[in-house]
C-alpha cells in the first residue's frame, strides 16, 4: 500500500481545507510546490531502481500524479502497486477523490513518466519516509513547532 500523509498531519477538516492539502490540487502556480515536483523528478530514476527489486526493509512504494478533470481542475493522487513498462506505468489510485469525479480509490490507472510529480517509500529499519517532497512543502506552511513535531513523527526529511 502506498503512503498517504494522514489528515491528522495536515489537520484537514472541510472540503475547502482538504483542497489545500496533499489530497487535492495545489494552486495553479505554486513555486514551492514546483520546486518539490522538480526535486522528485530529478531523483525519479533512483526511486524506480529501488522499487524494481526493493530490499525487504523498504515498502510502501508509490508515485504521485496529477489527474485532470477539466483544464482548471487537477487533483493529485498517490498510485501504489505500480508496474513500469518503459515510460508507461499502471497502478492503483490510493486516495479518495475530492474534486475529480472520473476516478475512484482502488481503480487501476495508466499514466506516463511525465505525469509523475512525486514519489515516496518507507524505510522500516530507519523508521523514515523517503521522498514525499510535496508533503514537506505543506508542512513548511504549518506553525514551526507543529511542522517539526510532524516531521519527526512521520520520519520525513524535509529540505525545501
Amino acid at each position: 500500500m502506498g503512503v498517504v500523509i494522514p489528515a491528522e498531519l495536515l489537520h484537514a477538516r472541510s472540503r475547502a481545507e482538504r483542497a489545500k492539502t496533499d489530497e487535492s490540487p495545489a494552486p495553479k502556480v505554486d513555486p514551492a510546490m514546483e520546486r518539490a515536483f522538480s526535486r522528485a523528478r530529478a531523483r525519479l530514476d533512483e526511486f524506480l531502481e529501488l522499487a524494481r527489486i526493493p530490499p525487504p526493509h523498504l515498502r510502501g512504494f508509490a508515485l504521485k500524479v496529477g489527474i485532470k478533470e477539466e483544464p482548471e481542475v487537477v487533483e493529485y493522487f498517490w498510485i501504489n502497486d505500480f508496474i513500469q513498462s518503459g515510460d508507461s506505468f499502471e497502478g492503483k489510485i490510493n486516495n479518495r477523490p475530492l474534486l475529480v469525479k472520473h476516478v475512484r480509490a482502488g481503480q487501476a490507472y495508466e499514466f506516463q513518466r511525465a505525469d509523475v510529480v512525486d514519489w515516496t517509500y518507507i524505510d522500516s529499519e530507519m523508521r523514515r519516509i523517503h521522498g514525499n517532497f510535496t508533503a514537506c512543502v505543506l508542512l513548511h506552511r504549518k506553525p514551526p513547532d507543529l511542522a517539526v513535531e510532524l516531521r519527526q513523527k512521520f520520519g520525513l526529511d524535509c529540505e525545501i
